[in-house]
This record gives C-alpha cells, structure tokens and sequence, in this order.
C-alpha cells in the first residue's frame, strides 16, 4: 500500500486551467482513472474535452503532463478552431510564466495540433474498433496520456433497445478503457448526455444516461449545470474527495475562474457536506489569472 501510495501521489494530473475545478478534482483530471462529464447541451463538456486535449501537452518543466491526446468524437462536435484558440492562449501563457531556464520551444500551435489523434467515429462498430486499437496506436505514439470519447452515450443510447445487452458491452468497455489507462498512465475522459429520470408520485429529474450499470465505470463522475448565467460543475463521485461544486466559465482561451463581479457566491468551490473540508491538491507552477 505504501508503495502504491507514492506511485500515485508522484503521478502528474491535467489541469484545466481553471483553480476552482482543479481544486474539486483534487489536483486536475487524473491519470490512471476514467473521468465522465455529463450535463445539458451547450453547458461546455466538450469545452472540457478540448482543454483536457491541449492541457495534457503542457511541457514537464512547468508542471505538466508532456503527452498526447486520443479524441473519439462521437456527434461531429469536434472544432478544429477551438482547439487552436486554446493552444495559442496556453502558449502564451507558458511563454509568460517559463523564463529562460526551462526549455519550451517545442511547446507550440503547432506541435499542439499535431498531437491531437482524432477519429470521427460513426457508430458504436466504429467506437468499439478504436478504443480496441488503443494499444496499437501507442506503439507509434507512446507519449499518449489521454484518451477522450465525446460522447460515450450518443451511439449506445439508441442502437440497443435491450438494455441488457447494452450493459454488458458497456462493461467490456470499461475494461478495454481502464486497461491502457493503467498500464500506460493516461486518463480517460468521457461524456454522456442527459436523461429524465421519472420517480414515484409522476416527479421527474434529469440523471446521466446509460443506467446505474454505467454509472458504476467511472472514477469520477462530473456534473455540469447551469445557476443562472453561469456554470456549475458538481462532483457526484470521487474515491478522494467530498461532493461539492465549483463555478468556472468558459473563454475564448478555455476554461477559466469566473471573476468576482459576477461570482454568485463569495467562494469558488462549495462544499456539500463539510465547510472545512478542502479536496487535497498538488503544487502546481501553472497558475492562470482570472478571466485571462
């Protein structure tokens, strides 16, 4: 125990650029772990998703993870310039904060771009035959660390009307995801839509899809919502740290802290159980400014 221990407290997590979501997840998006983000349309998980693909990049001599991404687009919302508003604002950034001791050349748009594997998957065959692939693509691309599905449910929702059936193939996945992520140290980061969850007396709430069988794969379990204006991202599940929620926005650089104007509470994160407790974090020397 000792020893796994301190192999996992050496491990580097992705950060996302935003303090008070690293701070709910306890350091940044883990490796070694499957992260599921769910919420309604337009909240911004596939926003995660694409600071996760860039954040991953970040050189080692600045705090980073220095690997690669996998990206399983499952809906077509995948956005090239996106991405590349992310890569140039992280590049400038990194700029700012190296100095002229730590070698970030390599660290550009480009580079970026270039590690960014993307498969356009049409179908669940098709979803399937890559993450099977995984171990493959990493003998030509060892430095992979992080694998995303977006969305994990788009396919699985509609093309099983047993839902038997489609439990047990969502297990088998779960194997083939947290196998590489073991063996290798990635993360895994998933997706998954919404659904109307009816409860006795006719009420009704909105729940993530793919049944309580899925809801048992996941590390980690994200929630994104809206109060107001701005958005809330809820942890519901985590083997490290209390359920709270942080509120963050998105930029046109990523992720980022909301500013206090129009904070709607006077902390970033709010803890559902215990106002004293704080999730255990890592020193970290990438520190962005609000709103940046």
């Amino acid at each position: 125990m000792l020893q796994l221990y301190q192999e996992g407290s050496e491990l580097p997590q992705i950060v996302t650029f935003c303090k008070a979501l690293d701070t709910l997840l306890g350091g940044g998006i883990p490796l070694q772990a499957i992260t599921e983000v769910s919420g309604v349309p337009g909240v911004g998980k596939t926003q995660v998703c694409l600071q996760a693909c860039v954040s991953v990049q970040l050189p080692r001599s600045v705090g980073g993870v220095g690997g690669e991404a996998v990206y399983l687009d499952t809906e077509g919302s995948f956005t090239v310039k996106r991405l590349k508003d992310m890569a140039a604002c992280a590049v400038h950034h990194v700029g700012t904060i190296g100095g002229v001791a730590e070698d970030i050349s390599c660290f550009t748009i480009e580079s970026i771009m270039k590690g960014v594997h993307y498969f356009r998957c049409q179908n669940c065959v098709e979803v399937l035959a890559v993450i099977k692939n995984i171990p493959k693509l990493m003998l030509a691309h060892p430095n992979i660390r992080l694998l995303v599905v977006d969305s994990v449910s788009f396919h699985f929702r509609h093309d099983f009307p047993d839902a038997r059936d489609r439990a047990k193939l969502l297990r088998s996945i779960t194997k083939e995801l947290i196998q590489p992520a073991v063996t290798h140290k990635m993360a895994v980061l998933v997706t998954n839509h919404m659904t109307t969850h009816v409860k006795e007396k006719g009420s009704a709430t909105l729940v993530p899809a793919l049944g309580e069988t899925w809801g048992h794969c996941p590390t980690l379990r994200l929630n994104l919502s809206w109060c107001g204006p701005t958005r809330v991202a809820t942890l519901t599940k985590a083997p490290h740290c209390q359920n709270s929620s942080a509120y963050f926005q998105v930029s046109v650089g990523g992720l980022r802290d909301i500013s206090d104007n129009t904070q709607p509470s006077t902390a970033g994160i709010l803890q559902h159980d215990s106002p004293h407790h704080e999730p255990l974090t890592k020193k970290r020397r990438i520190i962005e400014s609000n709103n940046r």
